[in-house]
């Protein structure tokens, strides 16, 4: 019996000590809290994530894309993402569709500012006020990327535009040959979108040019001649809304319509004509009165007439005598030979 006690109670201190053994192992890896050896390893635990946090935040970097377009002859504005923070270094790179690179760049510890970009395009205000970017006015050959590297106590940060310039098209519809109505886009950037409403009878044809514009034909057949009011339907992104063409009632009234300009050239040049003869003809009237005038006030055309008066009296008084030395012989003789 004592030995079956004895036997128990060993089992159990066995037990016991291997638990409490289990449990102080842990407890005894962590050291207590307040004592110095706690305190020497939480510093030396905290210091080297402080030191990579600092680091992380030097040499934070972000990059962003956008796409931008513009109108060809208006002004584009490239916005700064980060006018608010104080930058120490703005940079805009430029790289052109044309294979042309240049650069705008601004130090504000030094307050200086250098570019080799073309004139229409250059910093927004100043400076050191605003780091934005305008291109006024927009031409084709501005399309392309623009990068602006901004360095700010936080780190650096990037953002670049991918710029689409572009050119409204102009257009034009009329009547073609053999029954066509042809509508024409011409020199647009990207090409246009044209249609004829819900017809469906109709070709499209296209030309690029070497300045990446392009010019868009598209060709309907009018099947019957009681289609009026034929219409045109052109967009473009350049525009906000669709341009639309109307062929009112009938091929013969917008023939008539299409040889309109013709026409009035022809009757202003008439008129042009019309104009110089007339002002040709009041020219010589005008001087020739004023001739008149000249003369009828000159000392010579005065004294003439009493000269030629002068010069007849003489020949008058010699005819009166002549005619009565005539008329006394005539006298004389018929007394002479005739009887009375």
């Amino acid at each position: 019996m004592k030995s079956d006690i004895h036997f128990v109670m060993k089992t159990w201190s066995d037990r016991i000590l291997l638990a409490v053994t289990v449990i102080m192992v842990p407890v005894g890896s962590f050291p207590a809290t307040g004592s110095i050896q706690n305190s020497s390893v939480q510093h030396l635990v905290n210091r080297p994530a402080r030191a990579i946090t600092v680091t992380k935040a030097a040499t934070q970097s972000t990059e962003e894309k956008s796409n931008l377009s513009a109108v060809v002859g208006m002004s584009a504005t490239l916005v700064h993402p980060w006018k608010k923070q104080i930058t120490l270094l703005t940079v805009w790179n430029v790289k052109l569709i044309n294979g042309t690179n240049c650069h705008l760049s601004y130090m504000r510890s030094k307050n200086l500012s250098d570019t080799n970009c073309s004139k229409n395009i250059n910093w927004f205000s100043r400076p050191d006020q605003e780091h934005a970017l305008l291109i006024k006015p927009v031409q084709i050959f501005n399309e392309g990327f623009y990068k602006c590297s901004t360095s700010v106590d936080q780190g650096t940060f990037i953002h670049e535009y991918a710029l689409t310039v572009l050119v409204p098209p102009q257009v034009l519809l009329t009547y073609g040959s053999n029954g066509t109505a042809v509508c024409v886009a011409a020199a647009g950037k990207p090409a246009a979108q044209i249609s004829w409403g819900l017809k469906q009878n109709f070709s499209i044809v296209s030309e690029t040019f070497p300045n990446g514009t392009e010019t868009v034909i598209s060709t309907y057949n009018i099947s019957s001649a009681e289609e009026n009011n034929l219409t045109c339907h052109i967009s473009h992104p350049a525009w906000n809304s669709s341009r639309v063409l109307s062929l009112q009632s009938g091929g013969n009234g917008e023939k008539l319509d299409f040889k309109m300009p013709l026409l009035y050239s022809i009757l202003s040049v008439l008129l042009g004509i019309i104009l110089i003869l007339l002002f040709i003809y009041l020219g010589r009237l005008l001087y020739g009165k004023q001739k008149e005038a000249d003369t009828s006030k000159s000392p010579e055309t005065i004294s003439r007439p009493s000269i030629q008066e002068n010069e007849v009296e003489p020949y008058a008084t010699f005819v009166q005598k002549e005619n009565v030395i005539y008329d006394t012989t005539l006298d004389a003789s018929v007394g002479t030979h005739f009887p009375p």
